[in-house]
């Protein structure tokens, strides 16, 4: 029986492979992922070897097992801690609940950074080994939480579910302008706006009249009558103002356009007003 070569499938459109530039982006980025690992794992696993051999030296001095009897208890001990964080970190990455595993995390962390500090500590009173080796027991999950948090954020905003940071001001500004600058930060963080420029433009349009015709028929209005109206109801012959209040309104009009316009009208609005 003859086989018949089969012709290949088209490539999908939401397969990545078929997206010009994916896989070049995709290998860019792998490095960088690559170094951060490393150097977010870099300081978990110096705390747990440094907890582990505070386990490790009391152990040896206390438990009459065989040295790889002592090890197996000392891993054992700081291992379960970072399993519990392990687990929580994926729960987080995959937008799952991970409260409870990094409360476990937590809670068995502080339990066996208190038992290390009692190995070094004299009736309960601090020393310094006891201090760092209760250190290094409880801070591993707390570590692994905040590379969790900062990778988990990191996907949440790549899918837009997060926002992005709120508008910043300036010192130089809060402290000259300290109530205009809450009202600017007011208007700002409800409509989601973080460029410092838009964000007063913003709170500036806001305290203008606004126009009380329904934006469809401002839509079918020319540029000079939505002009004069805008004119008309802020009182006064101001461009600004009166290309925020028809941008706000959702009818807006080029800025050269609209000093071209007011030139138009004659020189008493060209004097009036900037």
């Amino acid at each position: 029986m003859a086989i018949h070569s089969i012709p290949a499938l088209p490539a999908r459109e939401d397969d990545p492979a078929s997206i010009p530039g994916t896989s070049t982006s995709t290998g860019a980025a792998r490095p960088a992922l690559n170094r951060r690992a490393w150097l977010a794992a870099g300081p978990v696993v110096l705390v747990n070897l440094v907890a582990f051999f505070g386990q490790l030296a009391f152990l040896r001095a206390h438990l009459p097992w065989p040295w790889p009897g002592q090890i197996l208890v000392a891993v054992a001990l700081e291992s379960v801690a970072v399993y519990l964080a392990y687990h929580a970190h994926v729960a987080q990455l995959a937008d799952d609940s991970a409260l409870r595993l990094r409360l476990a995390a937590y809670s068995f962390a502080l339990v066996i950074g208190a038992m290390n500090f009692s190995h070094y500590a004299v009736h309960w009173r601090p020393t310094f080994a006891a201090v760092a080796f209760g250190l290094m027991s409880a801070a591993s999950p707390w570590l692994w939480s905040i590379h969790s948090r900062r990778e988990s954020r990191d996907a949440l905003m790549a899918r837009g579910l997060v926002e992005p940071h709120a508008v910043r001001l300036g010192a130089t500004r809060w402290a000259w302008h300290p109530c205009r600058s809450a009202v600017v930060m007011w208007h700002a963080t409800w409509k989601g706006v973080n460029d410092p420029a838009a964000a007063i433009a913003l709170a500036a349009a806001a305290e203008l009249p606004e126009i009380g015709i329904d934006a469809a028929v401002l839509s079918q209005m020319t540029h000079k009558e939505r002009l004069i109206l805008a004119f008309g109801t802020i009182g006064e012959l101001s461009v600004p103002k009166a290309l925020a209040v028809l941008k706000d309104r959702g009818a807006p009009v080029d800025q050269s356009t609209a000093y071209q316009i007011r030139k138009a009208l004659g020189p008493a609005a060209s004097g009036d007003a900037p």
